[in-house]
């Protein structure tokens, strides 16, 4: 068995809830890998997975960053429900970002 299947190995399922928790924070994959306190070896393997659309730790980390912007804009959505004019901006701010990442992702997967 190399090196590489035995990182692949060792990372098999232990990190996905922190992964999609990190995710939740909207923390980059690198500072995962650093929070992680993962070696060099199992950063490179872990750096991977979350970028390859089907892994389970790619689908985490999509997953948890999902569900902190969903944490804001319900945040946001109550206090505008409640006339607060900063946050009626701030959501709306935010959901024509999220149709520019949106539609940019459909169209060129960025």
């Amino acid at each position: 068995m190399s090196e590489l299947e035995k990182t692949v190995t060792i990372l098999s399922d232990e990190y996905v809830q922190s992964v999609r928790t990190f995710g939740a924070l909207s923390y980059t994959p690198e500072r995962i890998c650093r929070l992680l306190g993962l070696k060099k070896d199992e950063s490179i393997v872990l750096l991977l997975r979350i970028e390859t659309p089907g892994d389970v730790y790619y689908e985490a980390y999509q997953q948890g960053c999902a569900l902190g912007e969903y944490n804001i804009d319900a945040e946001l959505a109550k206090k505008a429900e409640k006339g607060d004019i900063e946050s009626i901006t701030l959501l709306e701010e935010r959901k024509n970002e999220r149709s520019e990442k949106d539609m940019r992702f459909k169209l060129f997967g960025i």
